[in-house]
């Protein structure tokens, strides 16, 4: 039976694709809208504009404070307890401590207390990091759609709603609306429409294997320490902290393909193959040479210097 948790069947997904010499996210993106009725004002796009992830690059405040709402967290039943109990001697990092829901319930909230909390002012530091906040203005909600927890038609229209009463700008509500029936819904597509060759993919031929500071060592680079303390604590890091620290460093490194793939399932709260093994074997490491992204993910230190502020306290230049 097809999974009922997207907006966009596998089917669906290559009928969009056949033919196309071109398969850019964007494009799927605005059809999406199109087709579903999101952001839309009739047939012109909210705002003026399809796209507003310029208005979304704004690197982190210069006083290092944190600036967002705290998440919310669920004190821990007997279950949770039970579950952590039998988990404990197969995991790494801390402890739960209730940030992530366990149930329908605890879901719902976290998505009502993003949207009036966080989403208005989600968009201007989306790609910021900073050692003053872990979760800066991001969601929290991936894992909760990934198992079911949340719809994304529900989360999709609660952030619409709150655009359209006035609580929301445009820039926030369309750059997090973008990542739900654009980007999470493009990932899903590709992934059945490629699927295994993803696994086997290592076009740049890179066979180190994961470097100690990915399983607990020290490292005195500041921007792995502090992302990987981050992910130590909470299982979570957001996506310029996986795609421009850690999968940069793995990608310079030349770290095998698949030893990053099974290293990214088993830290991350959120991490499913579907979305996880594109996104590493595709975006992250270039490993399938160019059949996701037009181009590798990598860069200097200068991108970092400049969307955090880790750099100014480190050991290396």
């Amino acid at each position: 039976l097809p999974n009922d948790q997207f907006l966009c069947r596998p089917d669906e997904f290559a009928a969009w694709a056949a033919g196309r010499r071109g398969r850019k996210m964007e494009d799927f993106y605005r059809w999406q809208r199109r087709r579903l009725d999101v952001l839309m004002d009739g047939d012109q796009p909210a705002g003026g504009r399809w796209n507003f992830d310029a208005d979304n690059r704004e690197p982190p405040p210069k006083d290092g404070r944190n600036h967002w709402p705290e998440p919310l967290r669920t004190p821990l039943d007997d279950l949770d307890r039970q579950v952590i109990a039998q988990l404990r001697p197969h995991t790494w990092g801390v402890e739960p401590d209730g940030t992530w829901a366990t149930d329908r319930a605890g879901a719902l909230a976290r998505l009502d207390h993003f949207v009036t909390n966080v989403l208005p002012g989600f968009g201007p530091h989306e790609d910021a990091m900073t050692t003053g906040s872990w979760h800066v203005g991001h969601s929290l909600l991936a894992q909760y759609l990934n198992i079911g927890l949340l719809h994304p038609s529900e989360v999709v229209e609660a952030a619409e709603h709150a655009y359209r009463d006035g609580r929301v700008p445009i820039a926030s509500a369309e750059g997090f609306i973008r990542q739900v029936v654009g980007w999470r819904e493009y990932v899903w597509g590709l992934y059945w429409l490629r699927g295994a060759d993803y696994l086997q993919r290592n076009e740049l031929e890179a066979h180190r294997p994961l470097p100690p500071a990915f399983t607990g060592a020290p490292t005195k680079m500041r921007c792995l320490s502090t992302t990987l303390q981050t992910l130590h604590d909470h299982a979570w890091v957001h996506h310029i902290q996986r795609l421009m620290v850690t999968g940069n460093f793995a990608l310079l490194a030349g770290i095998r393909p698949q030893a990053v793939h099974e290293w990214y399932l088993a830290v991350y709260v959120d991490a499913v193959e579907w979305v996880e093994l594109p996104n590493t074997a595709g975006m992250a490491l270039f490993a399938n040479g160019g059949r996701f992204t037009s181009k590798p993910y990598i860069a200097s230190g200068a991108y970092i210097n400049r969307m955090s502020n880790y750099c100014g306290n480190c050991r290396y230049d």
